[in-house]
C-alpha cells in the first residue's frame, strides 16, 4: 500500500481526531480573539468582581453567563434571573489547567502522525517525479509509469491537505500562555470543557485499572454522566440526582412515576429517557431539563416498550431506539421526528451512548454488535463483536468501553479500531455485578452505573508514552 492510500485510510479511520483539531483550535482562536478585543477597549481583567458596583476579590466562576464574582454576589440572579452555577476560581483554574494540558497531549500525537505522513509523502512524490524525469520515451508509456502520472495530482492533492492540517494544528502553538491572567485563561480554555475530546490514538497497553472497585451508591440506577463543572448525573427511580465527584448528593430532581433511564448532558441541558415503572405499562418519554435550575422544559412521548432502553444525543439530534420495531428514531432537539435509522441486522438494539465529536453508539445484545451511526449524515460508521454487549461509553481519547455480560469483562477498544482489550476486575466481580447500562468517566475514573448493585467507579491509569 502506498503513501496515498495509507494516508486515506488514515483520514478515514480517524477522521474525527481531525475534525475534532479543527473544531478546537477554531473555537480556541476565536476566544482569544475576543479576549485581545475586549482588552484593547480597556475592559479589566483585574482580580476583581466583574459585578457592577462591586470591586470585592473574586471567588467564584459562573459557568452559566461566564462571570467572575465575590461570594455575596453570587447569591444574586444571573442575568436571566437563574442562579449562578458557582464554581471555586482556583479549582477552576486548576481545571481548566488540566483541560489545557489533555488538549496539548492529544494535538501533540495527532500533529507527531500527520508529519510522519508528510514526510513519507513528499518522500513518494519525490521519488515518482524523479521516475518520470528520467523514463525514457517507450518507458513513458509503460503501464507503472502511466499510473504514477495518474495518481500525481491525488498525492499533491493529499500533500496539501496534511499541510493544511498542520498548519491549522500549529495554529495555536504560539499563544502566549504566561502572559495571560488567570481569569484569562479560563476565559479562554473553559471552552475544552465543552469540546474536550481530543482522539488520539493510545496504546491500550498503556491503560490499566486500578485494584479497587468503590461503591458509591448501592441503590438502583441506571445511567450516569459528568457536567462540565465536574458533578455526576445519576438516572434513578423518580429522576436523577446531582452529586459532587466523591458521590455525594447535591440536588435531587424529581420525575415521579418515571425511572430515569438515561441521563445526559449536552449544551446545557440535561436529555433523560423516562420510563413509567407502573405496573404493565409501556410508556417511556424524552424529558428536556434546563440548566442551572434544572426545571423541565420539553418532553416527547415515545413508542412503547416494557423494558429498559436509552437515548443519545448529538449534532443537536436526539436518538432514541425504539426496540420493538428494530430501529433507531432520530428527533430534533425539541421532539420533532427527522427520520429512522434501520439497520438489517438489529435484533435487541438497547443500550446507547454519545460518541463525540459525531457520532451515538448503539449495542445489541443478541447480535453481540456494537454500532457506530454517524450522526453528520446517519449512516452506519462501523461495528465490532462484543460477547453480549450491554452498556457502551467513549471516553474522551475516542476509546470505547462496552460490558460484556457474559463473560463479565469491562471491553475496551481503541479509538482506530485497530486494538482491544479486555479487563477481568476481581473486585469488581465480588459485588455480585451482573448488568452494567451505563459509564462515566471523571477525574481519571471509570464510573459505573451497575444497575441493581448501584453506582461503582475504578481507577483508571493511562501510563506516558514510551
Amino acid at each position: 500500500m502506498g503513501v496515498a492510500e495509507e494516508w486515506e485510510e488514515l483520514e478515514h479511520k480517524n477522521s474525527e481526531q481531525m475534525s475534532q483539531l479543527k473544531r478546537q483550535v477554531s473555537s480556541l482562536t476565536d476566544a482569544l480573539s475576543k479576549m485581545t478585543t475586549n482588552k484593547a477597549k480597556g475592559s479589566s481583567s483585574s482580580a476583581d468582581c466583574q459585578t457592577d458596583g462591586c470591586n470585592r476579590p473574586i471567588d467564584w466562576y459562573c459557568r452559566y453567563c461566564k462571570g467572575f464574582i465575590c461570594t455575596r454576589c453570587s447569591k444574586k440572579p444571573c442575568g436571566d434571573e437563574a442562579q449562578h452555577q458557582s464554581e471555586d476560581f482556583e479549582e477552576m483554574y486548576k481545571l481548566c489547567t488540566n483541560k489545557y494540558k489533555e488538549y496539548l497531549d492529544g494535538k501533540n500525537s495527532a500533529v507527531s502522525g500527520l508529519t510522519q505522513q508528510q514526510k513519507k509523502l513528499q518522500e513518494e512524490l519525490t521519488s515518482d517525479i524523479k521516475r518520470m524525469s528520467e523514463a525514457t520515451p517507450e518507458q513513458l508509456a509503460s503501464p507503472e509509469i502511466i499510473k504514477i502520472t495518474a495518481d500525481l495530482p491525488r498525492k499533491q492533492k493529499l500533500l496539501q491537505d496534511i499541510s493544511k492540517q498542520l498548519n491549522q494544528a500549529e495554529a495555536f502553538q504560539s499563544v502566549d500562555i504566561k502572559s495571560m491572567s488567570q481569569q484569562e485563561f479560563i476565559t479562554v480554555f473553559d471552552k475544552l470543557d465543552f469540546d474536550g475530546y481530543v482522539f488520539a490514538v493510545t496504546d491500550l497497553d498503556r491503560i490499566t485499572l486500578g485494584e479497587k472497585c468503590e461503591v458509591i451508591s448501592d441503590k438502583k440506577c441506571y445511567d450516569l454522566d459528568v457536567i462540565p463543572s465536574g458533578q455526576i448525573l445519576i438516572g434513578k427511580k423518580d429522576g436523577f440526582d446531582i452529586c459532587d465527584k466523591n458521590g455525594k448528593v447535591l440536588r435531587s430532581v424529581k420525575v415521579n412515576g418515571f425511572s430515569i433511564t438515561t441521563v445526559q448532558y449536552y449544551k446545557s441541558k440535561i436529555y433523560t429517557l423516562a420510563k413509567d415503572y407502573t405496573k404493565d405499562s409501556k410508556k417511556r418519554k424524552v424529558m428536556v431539563f434546563e440548566m442551572p435550575n434544572y426545571t423541565e422544559s420539553a418532553s416527547w412521548s415515545l413508542p412503547d416498550f416494557g423494558y429498559i432502553s436509552m437515548l443519545a444525543v448529538n449534532n443537536d439530534k436526539v436518538y432514541v431506539v425504539d426496540c420493538d420495531a428494530k430501529k433507531v428514531k432520530v428527533y430534533s432537539l425539541t421532539g420533532k421526528q427527522i427520520s429512522d435509522f434501520s439497520h438489517s441486522g438489529f435484533i435487541d438494539p438497547i443500550y446507547m451512548s454519545s460518541c463525540p465529536p459525531d457520532g451515538v453508539l448503539v449495542t445489541d445484545w443478541q447480535t453481540g454488535l456494537v454500532y457506530k451511526i454517524n450522526c453528520m449524515n446517519d449512516q452506519l460508521a462501523w461495528e465490532f463483536k462484543v460477547n453480549e454487549p450491554r452498556g457502551v461509553f467513549c471516553d474522551k481519547l475516542g476509546n470505547i468501553w462496552v460490558w460484556a455480560r457474559k463473560s463479565k469483562e469491562l471491553v475496551l477498544r481503541s479509538s482506530d479500531g485497530k486494538q482491544t482489550k479486555s479487563f477481568s476486575h476481581p473486585e469488581l466481580l465480588k459485588t455480585g455485578v451482573d448488568f452494567i447500562t451505563g459509564f462515566s468517566m471523571s477525574e481519571g475514573e471509570l464510573w459505573l452505573a451497575a444497575y441493581s448493585k448501584g453506582v461503582m467507579r475504578i481507577e483508571m491509569n493511562v501510563a506516558p508514552a514510551k
